[in-house]
């Protein structure tokens, strides 16, 4: 699974995107136009990690990111 959220306002345009497979995600986030960061995490269960990254997607929904293109950001909740 993959999503990609994007905040924009007057100052900012940035990017988060995460990777969910098997017991490990990697999150790359960083400016739009940029490769931005990534940093990966492994889990000791797929749903353990699955969990995780739930939890990190809500958060960043909650901060008042929107999400990103449709065809880009497979699994995305608004």
């Amino acid at each position: 699974m993959e999503t990609l959220l994007i905040f924009k306002d007057a100052t900012s345009y940035k990017f988060w995107k995460i990777h969910i497979a098997g017991n490990t995600f990697t999150v790359t986030y960083g400016k739009v136009g940029t490769i931005g960061s990534v940093k990966s995490k492994e889990f000791e269960s797929e749903e353990i990690c699955k969990n995780e990254g739930e939890k990190l997607i809500q958060s960043k929904i909650k901060k008042a990111r929107v999400c990103g293109d449709p065809i880009v950001r497979s699994g995305c909740k608004r």
